[in-house]
């Protein structure tokens, strides 16, 4: 017997560095170490019909059997898994070993190796299925006992050699995936080991870029934190001079206020003293009118004294004519003498008083005429000063006024400047709060190149590591 002839065009790797040869040669060994031959692809090949119809139901069955490995068993139930495994089962029972199969095989080892079967499961995969076949095609010894008799040794012999064949093919077929397998988890490896090492450039890169970020953070936050310093420091020093200046301008404010209330005060004094200069003005030209008006009567008291005087001395002429008439009649005007006596008397006694008054009168219209000159001048001062009250009364108005209005002022000034003084305190208090920050940012700036340099040895540990492997 011979081994099988096979395509040269057998593919057992893609990859430029497998380790499976694709040379014809390499396979005839592969077929000859395992010592299989033409009649036993023959054998396999009969079994096409058992592979495709009853192996995709004996694959579903046999998934109890994977129970003590859960890890298997999981695999096993992805469609990823299970389709090139039935395809691959199905295509080694068939005899199918020529062309394809080598794909077909790392198709298997791959997806075994995808979902994170380890070596040990293939083999166990391996042995259950082609236990499980090998007693489904009664292959088995207690299949094989009823065929003692001598009609039956011909099925008895093929009944063998089908089983001989069939282990040799498996035998094999484990070899093969196994290699495949290593190559696959090499692959695997040399394309970890590329994302590594271009994971390690990248790492590298972002934990300089974060050291020197790091640092720059530093730097920056010390700057930021001196001039927070700086700022809280002139912040307190504002915060103090804003208080002196609140306080200043309350002082102002309150004097202002007080003042207003004085020139309130001053306004009424001044008001009631122009009323006052009213109703002396008014008194002083109503005493003028009654002086003028006693000068007016001293004048006609003249007039009238002056009127008497000639009455009394016509009088006093009347009764001395009468006496001398008296005096003529006798004894018969004795009688009117007596009356011409006693009214030449009464004559006499008015001329007198007449001379006393009008004695008087000369000094009483000096006087009254003193007191009109006197009157007419309290009555222009009056004047004057109700005129410079009036005066005063305006100024102090609009000096109220305009007090009132720097009283306004100044509040608003004091309540701006409080504000401004609690703003600034304000700031204060959040520079004081910025220099926190500002000093968290320096420590989580440290922490952070602390903790990049960390992550660069256990990088570093992580790649030696992984060379290692």
């Amino acid at each position: 017997m011979r081994p099988p002839s096979i395509a040269p065009a057998i593919i057992l790797s893609r990859c430029s560095d497998a380790l499976i040869s694709t040379s014809l040669a390499a396979q005839e060994h592969r077929f000859r170490a395992f010592r299989i031959f033409d009649e036993d692809v023959a054998l396999l090949g009969s079994l096409s019909g058992f592979a495709e119809s009853r192996l995709p139901a004996l694959l579903d069955e046999l998934h109890t059997q994977f129970a003590p490995w859960p890890e298997i068993a999981r695999a096993l139930k992805q469609p990823a898994v299970h389709e090139p495994r039935l395809a691959h089962w199905v295509r080694l029972v068939s005899g199918k070993m020529g062309e394809g199969y080598a794909e077909s095989a790392r198709r298997l080892a791959s997806a075994f190796h995808d979902h994170d079967v380890p070596t040990y499961a293939v083999v166990i995969c391996h042995a259950i299925v082609s236990n499980a076949i090998i007693v489904e095609l009664g292959l088995d010894r207690p299949g094989m006992m009823g065929l003692s008799r001598l009609w039956q040794r011909r099925e008895l012999d093929r009944r063998i050699a089908t089983r001989t064949a069939l282990s040799k093919a498996t035998q094999l077929d484990l070899e093969l995936l196994l290699e495949t397998y290593a190559i696959v988890q090499q692959e695997s490896r040399d394309r970890t080991r590329r994302h590594i090492e271009a994971f390690e450039i990248t790492v590298r890169e972002v934990v300089n870029a974060v050291n020197a970020s790091a640092g720059r953070v530093e730097r920056l936050a010390a700057s930021v934190e001196s001039v927070v310093g700086e700022t809280s420091a002139q912040a307190e020093r504002a915060a103090g001079s804003a208080g002196s200046a609140s306080d200043n301008v309350s002082n102002v404010a309150t004097a202002t206020n007080e003042l207003s209330i004085s020139l309130d005060h001053v306004a009424a004094e001044v008001v009631r003293a122009s009323t006052m200069a009213h109703e002396a003005h008014a008194a002083a030209q109503k005493t003028d009118a009654i002086v003028k008006s006693l000068a007016h009567s001293a004048e006609t008291i003249g007039s009238v004294v002056e009127m008497i005087q000639t009455i009394a001395s016509q009088t006093n002429l009347l009764a001395l004519n009468a006496t001398i008439e008296a005096a003529r009649a006798g004894e018969t005007g004795r009688g009117f003498a007596v009356v011409a006596t006693e009214v030449k008397q009464l004559s006499a006694r008015t001329a007198r008083a007449t001379d006393e008054i009008a004695a008087q009168v000369p000094a009483m219209q000096g006087a009254t005429r003193e007191a009109v000159t006197a009157i007419e001048s309290i009555v222009a001062f009056v004047s004057q000063v109700n005129g410079i009250a009036g005066a005063v009364a305006a100024s102090i108005d609009e000096q109220r006024a305009a007090t009132q209005e720097i009283a306004r002022s100044a509040d608003q000034a004091a309540m701006g400047t409080q504000a401004n003084a609690e703003t600034i305190m304000r700031l204060n208090d959040r520079a004081q709060l910025a220099g926190k920050a500002v000093h968290d940012v320096l420590d989580v700036a440290g922490a952070l190149s602390r903790q990049a340099e960390s992550l660069n040895h256990a990088f570093d540990d992580l790649v030696r590591q992984q060379r290692a492997v």
